[in-house]
């Protein structure tokens, strides 16, 4: 397998395309799953996947990212055996940092259990803890071929986990649904498919890496430092990236820990009661939401992060050769990038939250309400999506500004970003759930409320330390003019078929009808023009035929 260079938006695409893939596969494990196991079980599913989340955060973060960041720039001067030897050092790390985790997470399934106050929790929690180990070799492989702009084994190896988790996850989740297994039980299976796709694709990539054949490029080759300098600058370059991260992540701990603990306490005894006794309802609630609301929040992201993971190592080579007209010009395109996705989402899922949601998930559960009428779980996931969706667009600039941030050697900023973003969750969600007129509402709005403080943070560190503003004329408002246009079209189409058409049908036609005028608002109002088509791949390509259909001059 060649180590060829990628370009940095061919390389992007190719991982949109698989992270594409991935949630597609991905949507037809978890809605069918969440349709046959239930809110409860996706509830203690979701929670492990969290608390695991949080630990593979802590543990990983940072090195992937530093290891691209360094072959880059050791690449960017000609030398081609330090880049090996990151990776060997790399490997080195990853592989003890693996153990640990994997030992931590089974051997203190208890005590996490006991601070999510659902002691059952811990079987789900045992079940994934052998992940961590097979997914830090994952992520040591991912930030080699990275930092070679090589995108193509990332790509395969997301392809071929979430796959095993489609093939494996959602089979034995069926399983043990239907064999009778309590709801703990029944998410340790479905874990338990998490887990060994990860396996088949840490397995891939090994072989990827043992059989690729770097190219050697002209120039000269000196001798690689010593081991234990590569590994100090390493863990210099990831630990403020890993805090950053980790913090980040606790936004979905928080949810998981307290927002639960508070609609038990304050507000969902007294407002909902579950149609089946015995059941956690302020669990069902959690769980549809992440099921439901979450699942659909992250799509975007998806698209996102590729040009994030892709701009580190190109932003760290153009810094090494000192061209700032390259620097501009990528985070220029790729922040529009992010609005030209971004911000049509956010709108389209904000008016059509309700019809989106119905469509995949047929089989809501039903609770009831004070006033003794029947609550379908949809209802309640919809409105929470509808709330959440303005955050899509904030998540994306911070998505790519942190990787900006992180290229450029400041990584340490990115910190006070994260924490002031975690410390305004955790204050709206212990605030605003316990308001029985807000209720479990409060989990979106606080994510919300954290999303917005955390993109300010970066916006300034990016203006203070690097000198560059996003220019909301040229590279935020056509784009936000477009995206209106969708909306208006989603909810307006939506409501005048709905009367005529099933339910599924308006949707999908509401949808694409909506697509097809952003798409052609987006390039007769300039909101992506020919310099931004240009750099896409096969980009003349497209500009010719985008010209024949008169959406460009």
């Amino acid at each position: 397998m060649s180590q060829k260079k990628q370009g940095f938006v061919y390389g992007a695409m190719i991982l949109m395309l698989s992270n594409i893939i991935v949630k597609v596969v991905g949507a037809l494990f978890k809605v069918p799953l969440a349709n046959v196991i239930g809110d409860n079980a996706m509830g203690y599913f979701s929670s492990a996947y969290s608390i695991y989340s949080m630990c593979f955060l802590i543990s990983t973060a940072g090195l992937p990212v530093a290891i691209s960041r360094m072959i880059a720039a050791a690449r960017a001067r000609k030398n081609f055996r330090e880049s090996d030897q990151i990776y060997r050092v790399s490997l080195l790390i990853f592989m003890a940092i693996g153990f640990f985790g994997t030992a931590l997470l089974f051997f203190g399934a208890d005590a996490f259990a006991a601070g999510a106050k659902s002691p059952q929790l811990a079987i789900c929690i045992r079940t994934i803890s052998p992940i961590m180990f097979f997914i830090c070799l994952v992520s040591c492989f991912r930030g080699y071929f990275q930092g070679y702009q090589n995108m193509i084994p990332t790509a395969v190896s997301q392809v071929i986990e979430v796959l095993g988790n489609l093939c494996l996850g959602l089979t034995a989740g069926i399983f043990a649904s239907r064999s009778g297994y309590s709801a703990p039980v029944v998410a340790s299976f479905a874990l338990g498919g998490i887990t060994l796709g990860v396996v088949l694709s840490a397995f891939y990539m090994a072989f990827a890496k043992y059989v690729s054949k770097r190219d050697r490029e002209a120039g000269l080759d000196f001798a690689p430092r010593e081991r234990g300098d590569i590994a100090k600058e390493l863990i210099a370059i990831a630990i403020p990236i890993t805090i950053s991260s980790s913090i980040m992540s606790l936004t979905s701990v928080i949810d998981s820990m307290l927002a639960v603990g508070r609609m038990n306490d304050a507000c969902v005894g007294s407002v909902y009661f579950a149609a089946e006794k015995g059941s956690d309802v302020a669990m069902s609630i959690y769980g549809a939401y992440q099921a439901k609301a979450v699942t659909f929040f992250n799509l975007p992201t998806t698209i996102v992060t590729p040009f994030a993971i892709s701009i580190i190592p190109a932003i760290s080579s153009a810094g090494a050769e000192g061209d700032k007209t390259a620097l501009k010009k990528t985070m220029d395109f790729t922040f529009r990038i992010v609005s030209v996705i971004c911000l049509p989402c956010a709108f389209g899922l904000g008016v059509m939250a309700n019809p989106i949601i119905s469509l995949l998930f047929s089989n809501p559960e039903i609770y009831q309400n004070a006033e003794g009428s029947l609550v379908y779980s949809n209802n309640l996931a919809s409105p929470m999506l509808s709330i959440l969706a303005p955050a899509i667009v904030f998540s994306g600039l911070i998505t790519v500004s942190a990787a900006i941030l992180q290229a450029s050697g400041h990584e340490r900023k990115s910190i006070l970003s994260s924490c002031c973003g975690v410390a305004t969750k955790a204050l709206a969600v212990w605030t605003l759930v316990s308001l029985p007129q807000i209720g479990h509402y409060g989990i979106p709005l606080s994510t919300l409320l954290a999303y917005f403080v955390m993109f300010c943070f970066n916006m300034f560190f990016l203006s203070h330390y690097l000198h560059y503003r996003i220019s909301f004329r040229k590279i935020l408002l056509k784009p936000l003019i477009c995206a209106c246009l969708c909306g208006g079209t989603a909810a307006l189409s939506y409501t005048a078929l709905k009367s005529v058409l099933p339910g599924m049908l308006s949707t999908l036609f509401a949808v694409i009808l909506a697509a097809l005028v952003y798409f052609v608002s987006l390039f007769r109002l300039g909101g992506f023009g020919k310099e931004d088509v240009l750099m896409l791949p096969k980009g003349a390509r497209i500009l010719r035929v985008l010209t024949k259909l008169r959406l460009v001059k």
